[in-house]
């Protein structure tokens, strides 16, 4: 995941998550970024058959290493004589860890972890390649071992297992799962004692599981080091309901730790905490579901304010482990420049090659660079918009180990969102650089000076809309590699913008290096001069009692913002981290109008029970309802209400249902153009939830819905039908008994569909009759939604699929 140090996003190393969805928009095919990016840099291989301890290195690597177009760095060059746990032992290792794997084929052993970008430092690992047939499908996956130590590094299985059957409830509870996975952890990592893991409740809403399918129970946990967690050291564990391991990882690398000693107090760090507090008044985006659904007014730490503390100084430390003051953000206006960005009044969008021509007249791209791809997407933050993504290589040259370009450029206006350089097999420092032909070095005075020419040159209405950030000029100046980086806050009638602010990059001659101007739409629709109830004095102590200072070890990456290999620092710091009580609320904001807590980023992240409702306790559908809250498909009001008796919609049984059977329903729209679907306009709340049941077919698309039509229950039987696939068997039960027996059956219009309905145990009627126009509640429609889970497994295709 790509880190950014910025000064507007609230808990950063949690919400981060959105952002780096957002960045991977800017990479070519295949490119991603940090720990998780596959590189397609080989690494040095050991033959299946060889008989010999030699590493056999092939004519196509001798070849690219030859031409430049492959670097072997010493950190990537695994030492074949320090092997202590041989391929043979670690092939044997993961079959007996993982027994479905006793007629799986190990295809290649590497020695060698090459696998992430940069290498890591620890190249005595053992790379299995693994092949496995399934009938006339072939499926390919890798396990990692430690040459070393034996321990097992990472293991997916990526096939489908025949343990992994639909049913409910599950064989295993969660907590049985975790003795489980525990037992697993013995046995995978011997070197790692299970007194030393600290189980993390909190589940991040990209993991969420549905409520269909096989079951499967993820395991987060830090591991302690000299008895303190550590948020280097994590573990992750995936096991399923019948107690099988599906995946696993560990970190890979064997670091250095500093002493365990604070010289600072838990009660001094404590106060001193709460005594350089700040907040601030932000206009906020609340999203749900990837999408932003609406705005607040509300008060938010200062991001720098809540950054760990140095245990043996007590100064405040970014993500990058530099220290920062800890005084409160301060704001400078922007000049209004000369050359200024103008939005294009051209009705037509811009093409691709357009687009690209935009970003060349102010980015001086290499002659030998072209530009190698282009399509045209929905932006993520206002999918009604549309926006170029470019990208420019050097062609016919290893795509691995050369500088990229990339852009995102608004094909209405002509606006360049974002700009990227990376580089990718960079392994030379870029200090004591040779001065380019007609450049001069930037001071300090110079370069601000620059960035405020180019955000001038980037951003519309920038001397109306922005102010620069005064950050310090250790902060402003990236040491490590030799570039300037400035920081702009959007404002909207002189109030800050939450999650709004603009980071520009260049060298030290003034070169642009980096751009990221992303924003999230509709600020006009927000309530002028809304009355404020909460006192910023208020905010404050609200803040102050729900954080705890708690010591860890922390990892600090000194980032290089080209993402090269060179430059890269990382230290481990003993600190003192700022937690939540409830870890809920390290995504909730204090509401500054209603004094409410309000849940920004509704499926980022959740705790185990999240928050607890108020109104389910004794109610005849308790274990239901608590049962969708717990997967995230119900989420408390801002009261804690759920409101089981209240009547629902169309609209909101389809969101209960298609939540339960894929949480991340919206990625299988973000790409698809935005057109009307069944009636109902891409700018509706629900638009995403109808157009994957349109999809699906559960709905037809050249039907009229009306979503926020109150649901009754026939028309639940309808829908029903629908997901479970069995329209056709309705009509062949137009005239079954099972409806005829209703006293009310001659006003039930789809008879085969309340049959349906009826015969799988998922409606019934009450005193003789159906009541096909009675309302459904909340109530009602968990319960029916926990019987079709419990008979998955049972009908003769996957509920919900096609």
């Amino acid at each position: 995941m790509l880190k950014r140090s910025t000064r507007s996003i609230h808990r950063t190393s949690k919400v981060a998550l959105l952002g780096a969805i957002t960045c991977t928009l800017l990479i070519p095919q295949g490119f991603v970024f940090a720990d998780s990016v596959t590189s397609s840099k080989s690494s040095v291989s050991v033959s299946e058959t060889s008989s010999t301890s030699d590493a056999v290195m092939t004519d196509r690597m001798r070849l690219a290493i030859a031409a430049g177009e492959m670097v072997i760095s010493e950190a990537a060059t695994p030492d074949l004589a320090k092997v202590k746990f041989s391929k043979e032992k670690a092939i044997a290792k993961v079959r007996e860890l993982f027994p479905t794997l006793k007629n799986a084929e190990s295809t290649n052993v590497t020695l060698g972890n090459n696998n992430t970008y940069p290498a890591p430092e620890n190249q005595m690992v053992w790379d299995i390649q693994w092949n496995y047939q399934v009938g006339t499908s072939g499926y390919g996956f890798n396990s990692q071992v430690d040459a070393i130590t034996g321990d097992l590094i990472s293991t997916y299985i990526s096939f489908p297992l025949e343990s992994e059957e639909a049913y409910y409830p599950p064989k295993l509870s969660k907590e049985q799962a975790l003795i489980e996975a525990k037992k697993f952890i013995t046995k995978a990592a011997p070197s790692i004692s299970v007194e030393d893991l600290q189980v993390n409740d909190v589940d991040y809403g990209y993991a969420n599981q549905a409520l269909f399918g096989p079951v499967q129970y993820s395991f987060y946990f830090t591991i302690k080091k000299n008895g303190i967690p550590s948020q280097a050291d994590a573990l992750n564990i995936t096991i399923n309901s019948n107690g099988h391991v599906v995946q696993f990882s560990k970190p890979s690398e064997s670091m250095s730790y500093p002493s365990s000693v604070a010289k600072i107090s838990e009660a001094e760090a404590n106060k001193q905490f709460k005594d350089e507090l700040e907040v601030g008044l932000y206009y906020i985006p609340i999203r749900k579901n990837n999408l932003k659904t609406d705005w607040i007014l509300g008060y938010r730490p200062d991001p720098s304010s809540i950054y760990s503390m140095d245990a043996s100084t007590g100064k405040r430390l970014s993500v990058e482990g530099t220290t920062v003051p800890s005084t409160p953000v301060m704001y400078s206006d922007i000049a209004q420049t000369k050359d200024k960005f103008i939005a294009r009044s051209n009705k037509t969008q811009l093409s691709g090659e357009e687009a690209a021509q935009l970003v060349q007249k102010l980015v001086a791209l290499p002659a030998d660079y072209t530009l190698q791809h282009q399509s045209l997407v929905p932006y993520y933050y206002n999918p009604e918009q549309k926006t170029w993504n470019l990208s420019w290589t050097k062609k016919g040259v290893y795509l691995g180990n050369q500088t990229h370009y990339n852009a995102e450029v608004d094909a209405d206006t002509g606006e360049i969102i974002g700009f990227r350089t990376s580089d990718f097999g960079e392994t030379e420092s870029k200090q004591n650089v040779t001065i380019p032909k007609g450049l001069t070095k930037l001071s300090n005075e110079s370069a601000k000076q620059r960035s405020i020419d180019l955000i001038n040159q980037l951003y519309a209405n920038a001397s109306l809309d922005l102010k620069i950030i005064n950050h310090e000029d250790s902060w402003n100046f990236l040491a490590e590699s030799n570039q300037y980086r400035y920081e702009f806050q959007r404002f909207y009638k002189g109030t800050p913008v939450g999650d709004s602010t603009v980071t520009i990059i260049f060298d030290i001659f003034g070169r642009l290096q980096s751009y990221s101007a992303y924003r999230n739409a509709g600020l006009e629709k927000v309530i002028d001069n809304p009355v404020i109830k909460v006192t910023k004095e208020g905010a404050l102590e609200s803040y102050r009692n729900l954080y705890t200072m708690k010591l860890q070890y922390t990892r600090f990456n000194a980032y290089n913002y080209n993402y090269s290999s060179a430059n890269t620092k990382t230290e481990l710091k003993l600190v003192y981290t700022p937690e939540p009580a409830d870890p809920i609320r390290s995504y909730q904001v204090l509401d500054a109008v209603t004094g409410k807590w309000v849940t920004q980023y509704e499926n980022i992240g959740k705790a185990n029970g999240t928050i607890t409702p108020t109104d389910l306790l004794g109610h005849e559908a308790e274990k239901a309802l608590t049962t969708l809250v717990d997967y995230g498909i119900l989420m408390p009001d801002q009261d804690g209400k759920i409101k089981p008796d209240e009547v629902i919609t169309i609209g909101d049984w389809l969101s209960m249902i298609v939540k339960s059977i894929t949480p991340y329903y919206e990625s299988y729209n973000y790409s698809a153009e935005q057109k009307p679907v069944a009636g109902v306009d891409p700018d509706h709340s629900i638009y995403g939830i109808v157009k994957y049941a349109v999809e699906r077919q559960w709905i037809k698309n050249d039907s009229t819905l009306q979503p926020d039509t109150e649901l009754t229950k026939e028309q639940l039987a309808v829908l029903l039908t629908s997901i479970v696939n069995y329209k056709k068997l309705a009509l062949h039960l137009q005239n079954d008994t099972s409806v005829s027996q209703f006293s009310d059956a001659n006003v039930i219009t789809n008879k085969g569909a309340v049959a349906v309905a009826i015969k799988l145990g998922l409606l019934q009627g009450e005193n003789g009759k159906f009541n096909p126009q009675q309302t459904v509640t909340r109530a009602q429609a968990a319960i029916v939604i926990m019987k079709l889970v419990e008979i998955q497994g049972k009908t003769d295709q996957t509920i919900g699929q096609r």
